[in-house]
């Protein structure tokens, strides 16, 4: 990944499935939703800032735990003087009760005022983050649970994990951190191509009860044997999550790879399409993955087919999928079940050829989920969380027509309209460009508070084993 890695920051918010500019009406805080537990439980805040207030080279965006010290923490970094009592209490209850408002915008704010372009830095304000969280939940619903991964990281300061460039950070991101320790290594980065990365990841995602994960696979991030970092996490687990396959079709045409991927496959011909696609994304992942390790759904091998705009007309896509799982089984002795894009679905004969359909972005929906009923199987998708930093307008503050969803309002009505489905996937563990993640992650703040970092993750648990209200 190094050698196109740096090539590929600028494209980055390409890179991620829908990213397209929506715009939505402001999300505001459901005061009906579950309160948190004011305990951290095994995790441990490091002790309040205190000062001296003065101007900092770097602003430490995370420095200061109550909303109070924080914005004078902040102020004193970005203007050099200590705040008036009317800009701390403005800041301060406005992170306190308008979930749209960033401690980043803050910042952003005060550097404005002093007329400088400040670069920033992202602490971690815990002082105690455990290794292992516990065990899995007891499984007390029907539902098997997944997520869609990403892992097209190149950490530290690369593609997709330069610091400014997500809202909310994972260990390992910026330095060595020991909860990415794998075998000998005692501290990584968070980075694909390090075991301790897949570890960290799969540990936590059975703690969180989820049953598998989607790798969000672009293609240059599998060749050369690039998943063995993934197998030996898996083969150092005793029972890990099973792992499907997220086909992420953005990469084809695109000049940022190899010569090979510059070419984009012509469903025209589904033939060919078929064979560079199989050869290519399908028989590449799952060759690397040990098969006692794959997610069946309903005893097949589980496939995720995403839109990205690259594999055209889709009014030819059912021969290339039939194509496709046809070679899967010549190869593997299983026939795959096939979720596809609903945009694929342009193509009428995909309702008898995919196996499950989905429609990506699902804040519009109604139910915040999408829902297929096809073949008799009920699989439902849904993207509950955004955070991201403002795509449109890096370094400003956020905007009326941003989406901002910080709390786990939709998390929960989606898990539990969900129960009678048979499989939910959620999109996604742990996209930190967008927010749209659940993973672990050492800097969720909203209302007026550091969420401990598996907020997320605990709510799932209780959703798993039929305690969620």
């Amino acid at each position: 990944m190094k050698s196109f890695a740096a090539a590929l920051f600028p494209m980055v918010l390409l890179l991620l499935p829908g990213c397209f500019d929506r715009r939505l009406a402001p999300v505001e805080s459901d005061e009906s939703a579950e309160a948190e537990e004011a305990s951290h439980g095994p995790f441990q805040l490091k002790p309040e800032w205190n000062g001296p207030c003065r101007r900092s080279d770097k602003v430490d965006v995370n420095l200061g735990n109550a909303p109070e010290v924080f914005v004078r923490a902040a102020h004193c970094q970005a203007v050099g003087t200590e705040p008036s009592k009317d800009v701390v209490s403005q800041w301060a209850g406005r992170l306190k009760t308008k979930d749209r408002v960033r401690r980043l915008d803050a910042v952003i704010a005060f550097c404005k005022q002093a007329d400088r372009k400040c670069q920033l830095t992202y602490s971690d304000p815990w002082l105690v983050s455990p290794d292992v969280l516990g065990p899995p939940p007891v499984k007390k619903v029907k539902r098997d649970l997944g997520a869609v991964f990403m892992f097209f990281f190149s950490c530290p300061r690369d593609t997709n994990c330069q610091m400014d460039w997500a809202n909310t950070h994972a260990p390992g991101m910026d330095d060595k951190s020991p909860l990415l320790a794998f075998g000998d290594v005692k501290e990584d980065y968070y980075s694909p191509l390090r075991a301790g990365f897949w570890r960290r990841e799969l540990m936590d995602a059975k703690y969180a009860g989820l049953d598998f994960l989607l790798p969000n696979t672009y293609g240059p991030d599998i060749e050369d044997g690039k998943l063995g970092p993934l197998q030996d996490a898996l083969d150092s687990l005793e029972d890990p999550v099973k792992i499907g396959f997220f086909d992420d079709t953005w990469t084809w045409g695109q000049p940022y790879f190899s010569e090979f991927w510059k070419t984009k496959p012509d469903l025209n011909d589904p033939e060919k399409a078929a064979a560079l696609i199989y050869e290519h994304k399908w028989k590449a992942f799952f060759s690397q993955i040990d098969k006692k390790h794959w997610y069946r759904f309903k005893g097949k091998p589980f496939i995720y087919f995403y839109n990205a705009g690259s594999l055209n007309p889709r009014s030819k896509t059912g021969p290339v999928i039939k194509l496709l799982k046809e070679k899967f089984k010549a190869d593997f002795g299983e026939e795959p079940f096939v979720d596809a894009d609903g945009a694929y679905f342009d193509d009428p004969s995909m309702n008898e050829i995919a196996d499950a359909k989905y429609m990506w972005f699902t804040f519009n929906a109604p139910e915040k989920r999408s829902r297929s009923t096809m073949k008799g199987h009920i699989v439902d998708h849904a993207m509950v969380k955004w955070d991201a930093t403002g795509r449109d307008h890096a370094g400003e503050p956020t905007k009326p027509s941003d989406l901002i969803v910080k709390d786990d309002r939709f998390l929960r009505k989606v898990l539990m309209e969900s129960e009678d489905a048979e499989v939910l996937v959620i999109a996604t563990w742990n996209d930190l460009g967008e927010g749209t993640g659940f993973n672990r992650a050492y800097d969720y703040y909203f209302r007026g508070q550091w969420q401990r970092p598996d907020y997320f993750m605990r709510v799932t648990r209780k959703a798993q084993s039929g305690e969620l209200k």
